[in-house]
């Protein structure tokens, strides 16, 4: 937390999002409470991740078929899930290609449906569907904030025990939705011919975050909530875009997490330039995003410093696959280096390797990534922050 202020801290704290703990320590975790354990022996500073279980849960009025049927004009299987709402059905339509993850299902959100190769009909494509979509869900009943702040009691007892932040899981999103419900093409084309359509899922999308976010907040144990937004970065959107579609709705919901004495934390690991001021003036607290590799509008570490390093704490400043996944040792270290130095003067810097690390010693499978590589990079930065193993 000193970091996120911008106030002097004992060391540049080091965490990892969403590890996968190695074989190297005996069994696998039952929990994120035995990782945070597992952690902080190494000498780092884990979080723990908390989310309601009724985020996204379906209205119990809401009726789900699913059919599979093969086309003489297509050449893989057909899935067609339909949702009857009170305002009339959204269907969902896509091809069981060979890599498709979900058997015979077809799941309501999925990085696989965004492209139209696999895509037939997309969940929302027009106004009615939109009508239906504002229906799909249900709202958080009194069971469900009882529910949730009896599990986040859980949380901050463990949290103030060991010392760690307790952060929001990624639930809470709005880009990406859209991006997840209509394919990012269509979007895109919504912004220009149909603004009115993608204003008003937007809308709806917006307010069922705010129930989310409200619900989260009112547990009183969050330090940091966390908006995703893979889908909302300047590799897709113009700077002019974003400022109409994305930017006052994103300024609602950080308002919404500062009234709940939160801090904003915006996930967005590329295409980050062109937005930065606008994502200081959004509210946000914490940027998990700077990494110098991943993006294709190169991200530059002194820059983005420079920018907005005095109001945004920057979480990052390494990448994960490329420089912790196939780096060598050498490499490593001057990751962790370069970025220590360049991001560390002040305060305001979060050192992890984006995005998520999958671990593991398979090299025929892409991502994975040896252990003994984020052991070089825990060596690396507790050497360069002249910080012993507690």
């Amino acid at each position: 937390m000193a970091a996120i202020n911008h106030e002097e801290a004992d060391h540049v704290p080091l965490t990892f999002r969403d590890t996968q703990l190695p074989e190297t320590y005996g069994k696998t975790c039952n929990d994120q409470f035995e990782a945070v354990d597992i952690f902080l022996k190494l000498g780092i500073d884990p979080m723990l991740y908390i989310h309601p279980d009724n985020v996204w849960r379906l209205d119990p009025e809401v009726n789900v078929k699913i059919s599979k049927e093969r086309s003489a004009r297509e050449e893989y299987p057909i899935l067609t899930k339909e949702y009857h709402t009170p305002e009339g059905v959204l269907r969902q339509v896509v091809r069981q290609t060979p890599d498709w993850p979900d058997g015979d299902d077809v799941p309501l959100w999925s990085d696989f449906m965004v492209p139209k190769s696999r895509s037939v009909k997309y969940l929302i494509e027009n106004m009615d569907d939109v009508k239906c979509f504002s229906r799909l869900f249900s709202e958080p009943t009194e069971r469900d904030f009882e529910d949730f702040k009896e599990k986040a009691e859980r949380y901050k007892r463990f949290a103030e025990d060991r010392g760690v932040l307790i952060n929001s899981s990624m639930t809470i999103s709005i880009g990406d939705i859209v991006a997840w419900s209509c394919g990012i093409d269509n979007a895109i084309l919504f912004s220009f011919r149909r603004p009115e359509l993608l204003h008003k899922l937007l809308d709806v999308t917006l307010e069922w975050n705010l129930k989310y976010v409200q619900q989260i907040l009112e547990s009183g144990v969050v330090d940091a909530v966390t908006c995703r937004g893979y889908y909302e970065n300047m590799n897709l959107w113009s700077p002019r875009l974003y400022k109409t579609f994305f930017a006052p709705r994103l300024q609602k919901l950080s308002e919404l997490v500062h009234r709940g004495g939160a801090k904003f934390c915006y996930h967005n690991t590329t295409g980050i330039m062109p937005a930065l001021e606008v994502f200081r003036d959004i509210g946000v607290d914490i940027l998990y995003g700077p990494d110098p590799v991943e993006s294709t509008i190169e991200v530059d570490l002194q820059e983005t410093k420079d920018r907005v390093g005095e109001d945004i704490c920057l979480w990052g400043g390494m990448n994960a696959p490329v420089t912790l996944g196939i780096g060598t040792p050498e490499e490593i270290v001057k990751g962790a280096r370069e970025a220590v130095r360049i991001l560390a003067p002040g305060g305001g810097f979060i050192l992890s390797a984006l995005e998520s690390i999958i671990l593991g010693h398979d090299p025929k499978i892409c991502g994975f990534i040896p252990w003994e590589n984020v052991e070089n990079m825990v060596e690396a930065w507790r050497k360069v922050c002249n910080y012993p193993i507690r």
